[in-house]
């Protein structure tokens, strides 16, 4: 694969372009799971950039899940089985996910709503009691299977009209990125939950049992954006943490 150096940007985003590239290539199945990638001499050659920007672009995809580095070994491929995987550590939409693992994703909506805020909703997102704001409830699909549902609140009093009603029926983040305003950081929890109260349809868990991921995300100005609530059903998304000496 010869692939110019221009297509890659300017120097601020080159790291970030090129552990995308290999992401892709990984996705797609260039190396199978278990299997030594190109070494960092091959991959600088290949997007003619210097070895360290090459070691930064794999660390990246190492905190993501998707590659193992084994010092004096090289990096290898790991095996994720059928699950999708993404890196807690990470601020990416969900569809993006599902879509670069070679799933077509999907929303399923329940709720999509304008609304007063709750209490809680108030508290999370900073907002006055007049204010209002986009609830959703949503169901997130891969292969037309639901992996997890959403229970989003969000701050639309600063969005344009076109935004929101965007937001009703497509991904939060695309139509957030319309007016590049999609969330860059998120204070994040995570707790297993026993609940009969979430989810709906056939797919539901019979165990009841969630991983919940609940989370505040913040624009570019500090902002608080959107108070979400979502449960992960066990054993269709798979959280992956790199933890170092």
């Amino acid at each position: 694969m010869n692939t110019p150096a221009n297509q890659f940007g300017g120097r601020a985003s080159l790291t970030r372009r090129i552990s995308d590239d290999i992401r892709r290539r990984i996705l797609a199945k260039e190396w199978a799971p278990g299997e030594k990638i190109h070494s960092e001499s091959e991959l600088s050659t290949t997007y003619k950039v210097s070895r360290v920007t090459v070691r930064t672009a794999l660390k990246t995809l190492e905190y993501q899940g998707l590659v193992d580095i084994r010092h004096g070994s090289g990096t290898y491929v790991n095996n994720f089985g059928r699950s999708i995987p993404t890196g807690l550590n990470e601020l990416r939409s969900m569809s993006e996910t599902i879509s670069e693992l070679g799933y077509e994703p999907g929303m399923e909506y329940k709720v999509a709503a304008i609304r007063p805020a709750t209490e809680i909703e108030i508290d999370k997102l900073g907002l006055d009691r007049a204010d209002p704001v986009l609830y959703l409830e949503r169901a997130v699909l891969a292969d037309g299977k639901a992996v997890a549902f959403s229970y989003d609140t969000i701050n639309i009093s600063s969005l344009p009209e076109e935004v929101v009603e965007e937001m009703k029926r497509g991904s939060v983040f695309a139509s957030l990125d319309t007016i590049n305003s999609r969330p860059i950081r998120a204070l994040a929890e995570v707790d297993a939950v026993i609940s009969k109260e979430i989810g709906w349809g056939n797919e539901r868990p019979a165990n009841d049992l969630f991983l919940l991921l609940q989370q505040v995300h913040y624009a570019g100005d500090g902002e608080p954006l959107m108070y979400s609530k979502t449960y992960f059903m066990e054993g269709r998304f798979q959280f992956l943490i790199l933890r170092t000496r």
